[in-house]
Protein backbone atom coordinates (compact mmCIF):
# COMPACT_ATOMS: atom_id res chain seq x y z
CA UNK A 1 0.00 0.00 0.00
CA UNK A 2 1.86 3.06 -1.09
CA UNK A 3 1.31 6.67 1.21
CA UNK A 4 -1.74 8.13 -1.01
CA UNK A 5 -3.35 5.13 -0.29
CA UNK A 6 -2.51 4.96 3.82
CA UNK A 7 -2.93 9.05 3.68
CA UNK A 8 -6.83 8.26 2.45
CA UNK A 9 -7.55 5.73 4.58
CA UNK A 10 -6.28 8.10 7.37
CA UNK A 11 -8.64 10.79 6.78
CA UNK A 12 -11.55 9.08 6.23
CA UNK A 13 -11.34 7.66 9.48
CA UNK A 14 -10.28 11.04 11.34
CA UNK A 15 -13.26 12.70 9.55
CA UNK A 16 -15.51 9.75 11.13
CA UNK A 17 -14.25 9.57 14.29
CA UNK A 18 -14.61 12.90 14.56
CA UNK A 19 -17.82 12.83 13.21
CA UNK A 20 -18.70 10.58 15.71
CA UNK A 21 -17.40 12.38 18.83
CA UNK A 22 -19.25 15.74 17.43
CA UNK A 23 -22.55 13.66 17.54
CA UNK A 24 -22.41 11.61 20.50
CA UNK A 25 -20.01 12.60 23.13
CA UNK A 26 -20.48 16.42 22.68
CA UNK A 27 -24.04 16.37 21.79
CA UNK A 28 -23.96 18.93 18.99
CA UNK A 29 -26.27 18.84 16.13
CA UNK A 30 -25.08 18.48 12.70
CA UNK A 31 -24.01 22.01 11.73
CA UNK A 32 -21.49 23.76 9.71
CA UNK A 33 -18.54 22.51 11.74
CA UNK A 34 -19.51 19.18 10.88
CA UNK A 35 -19.55 20.07 7.10
CA UNK A 36 -16.99 21.77 6.89
CA UNK A 37 -14.93 18.95 8.39
CA UNK A 38 -16.40 16.60 5.89
CA UNK A 39 -15.46 19.01 2.39
CA UNK A 40 -12.30 19.48 4.19
CA UNK A 41 -11.69 15.97 4.08
CA UNK A 42 -13.30 15.04 0.80
CA UNK A 43 -10.98 17.73 -1.11
CA UNK A 44 -7.83 16.22 0.76
CA UNK A 45 -8.90 13.07 -0.88
CA UNK A 46 -8.96 14.67 -4.21
CA UNK A 47 -5.92 15.84 -3.88
CA UNK A 48 -4.65 12.25 -3.01
CA UNK A 49 -6.44 10.88 -6.00
CA UNK A 50 -4.90 13.83 -8.51
CA UNK A 51 -1.23 12.89 -6.61
CA UNK A 52 -1.93 9.35 -7.72
CA UNK A 53 -2.92 10.20 -11.24
CA UNK A 54 0.30 12.23 -11.81
CA UNK A 55 2.51 9.71 -10.81
CA UNK A 56 1.16 6.73 -13.08
CA UNK A 57 1.75 9.26 -15.88
CA UNK A 58 4.40 8.08 -18.10
CA UNK A 59 7.04 10.29 -18.41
Amino acid sequence: MNKHHQNIIAIFFIVIISLFLFAYWFDMSFGYGQMSLILAGGYGIYLNFKAIKEEQKPT
